[in-house]
Order: structure tokens, then sequence, then C-alpha cells
């Protein structure tokens, strides 16, 4: 009996409300900037605050985190917003999709249900400093050895191939890797993996990370189950 209802707690922790998810990449970046980071208006890889503006977007105080891009490509994006996936929707299966192969993926996200539970799953939307969402643009992470930083403050690594999030974020983004390719069978080698399981437990979920988990899944009808290991009360 007891096992019964562990595979029912698994089951019902993932199972998806398709009704409720976005059927749009504006309407998930609105979602996700109203209604579940309302009082929490930082971006992910370098505590920059920022102010809500527009439909979906906002403006960044680069200032008050010690953000500099001024020696870096994109500048025009240092102050802008960006929804950030933190596993690149180019990465996803939505990729093989035939809406995506024969069309793109914004025809994807118009037609494909399937995609959309992808593209929009707000697991994995963080807000982003545009200027690094766009010099990341679809790298995987991993660690660079030796590489100084180049953004003032803020603790964001890269190179062509790999972007290197702070030791402060790798769990929380450990832990979306690690959700993605289980909902939504996104590929990781077994180096990745292993990888996003150590950064996972030497820097577990803070109360944000529990509060935004909580946030998604009354919204979207499934929570993170890599966070919900950490739960203190993962029956309630």
């Amino acid at each position: 009996m007891k096992l019964l209802c562990v595979f029912f707690l698994m089951f019902s922790i993932n199972l998806v409300n398709a009704s409720s998810i976005p059927t749009s990449w504006s309407k998930a970046k609105e979602v996700a900037r109203d209604k579940v980071y309302f009082d929490h208006a930082i971006t992910k890889y370098c505590g920059c605050p920022y102010e809500p503006k527009g439909v979906s977007g906002g403006v960044i105080d680069n200032i008050a985190c010690g953000y500099d891009g001024s020696e870096a490509k994109y500048k025009n994006a240092i102050t802008v917003l960006d929804w950030e996936h933190v596993v690149p929707a180019s990465l996803t299966p939505a990729k093989q999709m035939a809406c995506w192969v024969n069309g793109s993926r914004h025809v994807c996200e118009r037609t494909s249900k399937d995609a959309q539970a992808i593209i929009f799953d707000l697991h994995n939307l963080v807000p982003s400093v545009g200027q690094t969402n766009r010099i990341r643009s679809d790298t995987r992470y991993g660690i660079i050895e030796g590489e100084a930083r180049k953004l003032g403050q803020c603790d964001f690594e890269w190179t062509d191939d790999i972007t290197e999030p702070s030791e402060l974020i790798r769990g929380d983004m450990a832990r979306i890797w690690l959700y993605m390719s289980y909902k939504h069978d996104v590929d990781i080698s077994e180096e990745e993996y292993l990888m996003f399981l150590r950064w996972s437990l030497s820097d577990p979920p803070d109360e944000w990370e529990f509060i935004r988990n909580s946030r998604i899944k009354e919204l979207q009808g499934n929570s993170n189950i890599f966070v919900d290991m950490f739960s203190p009360h993962p029956m309630e």
C-alpha cells in the first residue's frame, strides 16, 4: 500500500494540466514575470534587480548589482530583461518535431501542443540580463578553468561552447536540467548527469526555489521533483 502511495505521488507531481500551459511565448513570459517572480524581481545569473515594463519585459538596474557589460558584445541588451531557457529550446526534443524541422521554432510555438509543453514549461524559464542570455546563446553548462570574469561583479563565464554559472546558483540550474531530462527527454550525457547531481547536492534549494517551485505547480499543474526531493514535507 505504501509503495502504491509513493507511485501515485510521483505520478501526480508530474501530471501537467495541458489547459494551463501558455499558448504563446509572450504569454509564457508574462506569466513567469507576473505570477511567479512578481515579488522576486532578480535576474538569475547576476542578481540584478529589474523593473517590469511592457507586456512581459523589464528594465535591468545594472548599477545596483555591479554589472558591467561594456567590454562584451550585445551592449544594446545590457539593461534589457530577457526570459531565458535554462535548457535552450534548440537542445530539447521540440527541435526534432515536424513543425520545427519543416518550419521553425515559431511554427511549433503556434501550432503544436507538444512543443508548447516543452518550450513554455515555466520550470525552465528564468529572468536574465539580455546581454548574458545572448552571449550564452544555446551553449551547455560546464566548468571553465581559469576563465576571467568579464561582466563586472557578475560571476558569469563563457567560451564559444560552455557557460559556467556561479557556484551560488549551480544547484538551481542543475535541478532544472535534471527535470527537463526527466520530464521532456532532454538528452544529457552521463558526464553531465553526474555533474548536475554534484551541483544539486552541493547547492541545495533555498527558500525562494521552494516558493518558485510551488507557484509553478499551482499554475502549471506539476512540480520539479528534483526540488521536491529536498523538501522537509514532500507529501504535503
